[in-house]
Formats: structure tokens, sequence, C-alpha cells
């Protein structure tokens, strides 16, 4: 049942005098498909309607007199097809000069993108012929491109009744979200956004675009998670099905629904919603309630009395009739009643015998008639189009004329979704009109304001990591001036105290990153120069502090372990004198200054702000807090480039420390502090971003913070407490210790080191 399928129906009464020929309309409609990449595919459904039509026109003896009309139906590519295939013009060769058939015109066409692939062909040289589309895309309103193309409806007025709608519910604030490969979907995205510029009353937050054939749940949830995104509550989703079900499932695992939040859903329906397997019957029933539907009103009052003297209601019964019938006879299991777009086949088909029926006499008198018609007739197709442009009658889908510019008289119906079904809102018809069904009381706001919290509260959190840099900060000035004090003493001259000033300025370094870090979460940093400053002010000094310090302690390290190898002392001494060791630890540094000078160049870090939701235990309803913190595109990457060389390193630290873990030198214990800072360091740091990490995920975000400023804490306070304190310490108490150690030193090993 996949290929293509032409069904002929020549519909004539016996009991009627037999018309003299027959006229074919070329019906191209998207048949059934299993494919998930079509959409709507559910053209099928329309032909009952053009063969109905075709009834009440051929039992109406005083249209198209002599003439008898017939439908040709040929499979066209569904709705949201990315490329159409089908050859229209190979169509008209089958059907016209191999069949013998006379095509007047074509119909059908109810999608967007086949409807402008095929339609560009129609009014050119070698394939003169018009084309009625039951497509309501504004893509399709260019004459110049479409110059055969007209239509019975037209989506251009749904945007004015999005817009109308909106203001009479006093909303001003607006974010658009839309399929970025769909002709509709883009045209009707880009009308709206358009309106919203024009409009200076209303306020334009996501401009169109973000959903695409792979979107799913988690990407729209970090699109619901951007600051703009959560201050505007009103949305239009303009999609396919699945692309809207997807968006309403992840709003509703944010807690982003009715009556927080307000969804508009351009062109679709509750049970096209609903019959989704994005989630479970029961989520997606919670997440559409509430939702706005807006679609063109494709029907008329059930006593509406239509062009071929029937009711709405008559031709509705006679449809599902012809409709069942037409199911059993292709084998097309056909049974729904809720495709309304039948109705505007059954109008298009009405539209072409009206146009033929008053072309005759025209033809007649310019020496031209309908039995010489050919898809190369211009002359024939000028006066048809003549006689198109001057119709106005009642139709199925509403009232038909191409008077205005080809442009359809079209009425629009809002919908909103009550406990899983569709109640009639307003309608839009050049000007809004609310229901009865509806008030606009108690509509929603269109934005939310929204309370800053700041990450480090309470108070007492922020002290105590005030606190805790203080002590290291005066810990670090106590040494660094017993240090210089005594720079000649035989325990801190041999350590080298010019590696130690490097570490002493990497631990001030890092102590400045956790002050630059608590002061940015104390205040709202308004002034975008300076929170730039200031996040890359923190990100240096914490990179830079890093390195300076695990680069002395790789290089310490790396010289004992030079020094005390069998017979390498004298070798190895000339290479790892002091000045040769900063030079080192500054070529090691390099590298960190030229990644961050490269990163603040092509992706600068700057101050960002993000609007997490939160569920307090002691609030009926969640709230939201704004939390600053620096960022870019690619932060992850950086990061990682930025502490490559301090991770080899901090490995190849651990290894020396083993490996010079038994030098037995009396007077060069050094060795032995380097390796407890570094134990010590590691087991404090691996319980400490352990903790930080379970209390971010238990969502504790101050306990996380403090826990994540102590670690790096940590190190600096490690480096004085284990490596410093018990040199400097002796030295406060005896200060005579440092002549009488100095005059012992003057022989042997020591005297060999010192003169390094």
């Amino acid at each position: 049942m996949g290929v293509v399928l032409s069904v002929v129906t020549a519909l004539a009464l016996r009991c009627l005098v037999a018309k003299a020929s027959v006229l074919s309309l070329l019906a191209i409609v998207p048949f059934p498909s299993n494919d998930s990449s079509v959409g709507w595919s559910r053209g099928l459904e329309l032909v009952p309607a053009g063969l109905l039509a075709l009834k009440h026109i051929n039992d109406t003896p005083e249209v198209l007199k002599g003439h008898t009309l017939e439908l040709v139906v040929k499979e066209g590519e569904g709705c949201g097809a990315s490329v159409v295939v089908k050859d229209i013009y190979s169509l008209y060769q089958e059907l016209q000069v191999v069949g013998g058939r006379k095509v007047v015109g074509v119909v059908g066409l109810p999608c967007s993108t086949p409807a402008g692939a095929l339609s560009k062909l129609a009014g050119h040289v070698g394939l003169d012929v018009i084309q009625i589309s039951g497509s309501s895309s504004p893509a399709l309103s260019d004459r110049v491109k479409y110059p055969r193309l007209y239509r019975v409806a037209s989506s251009v007025g749904i945007v004015d009744s999005i817009i109308s709608f909106m203001k009479d519910a006093k909303w001003k604030r607006i974010s658009v979200y839309s399929d970025e490969q769909g002709l509709y979907f883009k045209t009707i995205a880009q009308l709206l956004v358009n309106a919203v510029r024009n409009d200076t009353e209303m306020k334009l937050g996501n401009e169109g675009g973000g959903l695409t054939a792979q979107t799913d749940v988690p990407s729209v949830e970090k699109i619901l998670n951007v600051t703009s995104s959560i201050q505007n509550k009103i949305k239009v989703i303009i999609g396919t099905e699945h692309q809207c079900s997807v968006f309403l499932c992840a709003a509703y695992k944010r807690n982003r629904t009715w009556p927080g939040y307000v969804y508009i859903l351009p062109d679709r329906d509750v049970k096209e919603l609903l019959n989704t397997d994005v989630c479970d019957a029961q989520t997606m029933m919670k997440a559409v309630e509430g939702v706005f539907t807006v679609k063109v009103a494709l029907s008329v009052a059930n006593d509406s009395v239509l062009i071929s003297g029937k009711t709405y209601q008559e031709y509705r019964l006679e449809y599902v009739q012809e409709l069942s019938a037409y199911s059993e006879r292709t084998g097309y299991p056909l049974d729904s009643f809720d495709n309304i777009y039948v109705n505007s086949l059954y109008d298009e088909v009405w539209s072409f015998a009206l146009a033929l029926n008053s072309s005759v006499h025209v033809l007649d008198a310019r020496n031209l008639s309908l039995e010489n018609f050919r898809f190369n007739s211009g002359q024939i197709s000028d006066v048809l189009e003549e006689a198109l442009q001057k119709l106005e009658f009642q139709g199925a889908s509403g009232r038909i004329s191409f008077k205005n510019n080809r442009q359809p008289i079209t009425s629009f119906s809002m919908h909103q979704i009550v406990s899983g079904r569709a109640v009639l809102v307003a309608t839009y018809n050049g000007s809004l009109t609310i229901t009865e069904n509806f008030s606009l009381v108690h509509l929603p706001p269109d934005s939310i304001s929204i309370d800053r919290v700041y990450i480090l509260d309470p108070l007492w959190l922020m002290i105590i990591i005030v606190c805790i840099c203080g002590l290291s900060l005066i810990l670090l000035v106590f040494n660094a001036a017993l240090l210089i004090r005594y720079r000649n003493g035989h325990d801190i001259k041999a350590s080298s105290p010019s590696l130690s000033l490097l570490m002493f300025v990497g631990c001030i370094l890092l102590d400045a990153s956790v002050l630059a870090f608590t002061f940015r979460n104390m205040y709202t940093i308004s002034n975008e120069v300076f929170s730039v400053i200031l996040c890359n002010a923190e990100l240096w000094s914490l990179s830079l502090g890093t390195n300076l310090i695990i680069n002395t302690l790789f290089v310490r390290l790396f010289r004992v372990y030079r020094l005390f190898q069998p017979n390498n002392f004298k070798k190895a001494g000339r290479m790892c004198r002091d000045e040769m060791l900063v030079i080192y630890i500054l070529l090691l540094t390099t590298y960190s200054v030229l990644v961050l000078l490269i990163w603040a160049v092509s992706d600068l870090y700057q101050m960002q702000e993000e609007v997490v939701l939160v569920y307090a235990s002691d609030a009926t309803s969640p709230y939201f807090r704004v939390e600053q913190h620096c960022g870019c595109s690619y932060e992850t990457l950086w990061l990682s480039l930025l502490f490559l060389l301090s991770a080899v390193l901090t490995l190849g630290v651990v290894l020396l420390a083993v490996l010079t873990r038994h030098v037995k030198k009396s007077h060069f214990k050094d060795t032995k502090k380097v390796n407890i800072c570094i134990f010590t360091s590691i087991l404090a740091l691996t319980t400490l971003l352990t903790l930080w990490k379970l209390f971010d995920a238990i969502e504790l975000h101050s306990w996380a913070h403090l826990t994540l400023s102590v670690a790096v804490l940590f190190v600096p306070m490690a480096c004085q407490v284990t490596l410093y304190v018990p040199k400097t310490v002796p030295y406060l108490c005896c200060p005579t210790l440092h002549s009488a150690r100095t005059i012992k030193s003057q022989q042997g090993l020591l005297h060999s080191i010192y003169r390094l």
C-alpha cells in the first residue's frame, strides 16, 4: 500500500443526460506513512471530501453543463519533508499526454514544503496550470514566486490573533521557540518576531529557533533554565507535534507549567499532543493542561448552507459515509472524523468547478474551449484566473473569496486545553472576540520577579571563609618575615630561600582567589568591566598560585632526587643551583600564562547569572534565586588545558616524594617535610572535594562552596605549617641558634650544598 495510488472517479448520475467531455483535477496529497521523519501524512482523508464535491457538482445541472469533473489522486510528500522528489511535470506528461486526460488544475497540496516546491513550477513556460492549495503557510503568499497558486486559507492572520490575545491579556513580554528546518514554522516564527519588534509596547525574549529534529527533553531543559526563559512566562512554541510535546514534557519536569507559565501553540491540537510517546499518558495530560492552541478555523456552523445547497451538518454526515466507502476501496484504515482540513479540498474542487463554469462563455467568445486545454495553455489559464478572482461563495471551510490579492478570508480559533479537552476561548476574524467560556481576570503575569539570594548565605559561612583566609595570610606573613630575618640560618638556607619566596607568592595568590570568590558572592556585580576584571583576577590567581606551589615542590624534590643519586652529586649540582631552579619554575609557569592569554582573547571569562528553581520545605510553591558565577562558552575545555600540566606535575611530585622518602642525611630533613606536606594535602583535598560534590548533589549549595573554599585554602596552610613553621619557630624562640649552627656547617656535605 506504500506505492503510488491513482484513484480516478467519474461521478455522473445515469438518469441525467450524458455530458460531452471529462475534465480532470489532479489531487496531490500525502499518503499514510510510518516514517518517523514525516510529520502530518493524513492526506487520504481529504480525498472523500473531494469526491463528495464532485458528486454535488455533477448533480447540479447548471454547473459545467456538457462536462464532467473527475479527480485523479497522486501521492505527494508528507508535511515536514525536507526534500521533495515528486516531479509534477512528469505527472502531467503521464496523465495528459500518455493518458489522454485534460488536467485543468491541481488541488490538494496541504503541506507547505511540497506545495512550495511544486507550485514554483506552475505559471511558467511549459507548465502553465492553476493550483489551489490547502496549505495555509504565509510563505506561499508570494505572487512572484508562485504566480498561479491560490489557497482557500492562509495563516498570515495567525500572528495578528496571537498579538491581539496577548494585548487583551495584558501580556507584553514573549519568547518564541520554533523549528529551524520547516518552511511553515520558520515563516510563522519570523512573522511573529517581526510583529513584536515593530510593536513599541511589547518586548521579545527568545527570537525563534532552538528546535530541531533531534530536540529531546534534556536539551529543552537547558533552554528552560536560561534566565530569560525563566523570566518570560509567555512562550510561543512553533513546531511539529513531536517538538511541542517534548517542550511541554520538559517544562512539566522543570515545574514551568500552567498557571505559572503560558504556552501558545499555533496550528496544533490536543489530540496530537496527547498521542505521543515522549512522556507517559498521565504526565502528558498534566503537561498540556492550560496550553493555548491557535488554528485556522476551517469549519462553519452546522446550520450554514453551503454552495451545494447542503447544510454543513448534512455535508459532514455524507463525508463520513464517503470516508468509510473510500477506506474499503483503497484498503487504508481511514476512520478519523477530526481532520478538519478535509473541508479545504471540498472547497478547492468547488472553486475550480465554478471558475470553469464561468469561463465557458468567455472561452467561446475567444474561439477557445476547455476541450482544447493543455498543461501549457496559458490563454485558457488566464481566463480561469480571471474567473477565480471574481468568486465568492460559502464553503465548508468558511467564506471563500480570492478578491483580496488572492488572500483568502480566514478566521482563527483559540482553544485552551482543560482536563484533556479543548475549550474555545476566543475567535479572530480581523478583531478578537473572547467567548463566555473564558475570563482574562485570572491570567498570570507575563514575567516573574526574582529575588537575589547570594550563594554564601547565611552570613556566618562568609565569616568562616574570611577568617580562614585571614589566618592563612597571617601565618604566611609571619613565616616570610622570619625567613627574611634569618635567611642565613643553615636550615633556611639549605631549603633555598628564593624557592620559598616563590612558594609564598603562590600561597598569596591562592588566598587572593578565595577572597575574590567571596567578594563576588557577597555583592551584586552590576558593572560589566569590573565583573570581567574580578572573574579573571579570580581565575589567574587560582591558576598561577596552584602552578607556583606545585612547580616549586616538583623542582625541590627533583633536585633532592638528582643530588642523592649514586655518584651524581657533582654532576647534578651544576644544574641544581638556586638561580637555575628559579628559571625552571618560571618556565613551567609560562605554560599557564600562555593558556590564560589565549583564553582571554578567544573566549572571555566573564560574569554570568543563572536562575535556579528552589524547593523550600517551608514554602507552598517553589521560588527562584539568582546565582552569579563566572563562565564562558568552552569553560570545561579551557580549564582542562589550564591545569593539564599541573596534574602531570602533581603525579611527578607524588612519585618523587616516594623515591626520596629514604634520604638519610641528618641535616637534610627538608625532604621529610615536603613529603608530609604532599601526602597530607592529597588526603585532605580528596576528602574535601568529595564533600563538596556531595553537598552540591544534595543541593546544600552554601556548604558546598564553603567546602570548596576550605579545600583551596588548605594547600597554602599545609605548606606553611609543614614546611616553614618547623624552621622559623626555633629561630623565634632562640635567636642565637642562627649564628651557632652557621659556624658548625662550614664543612663536609652541607658546605657543598650551601654553595649550590
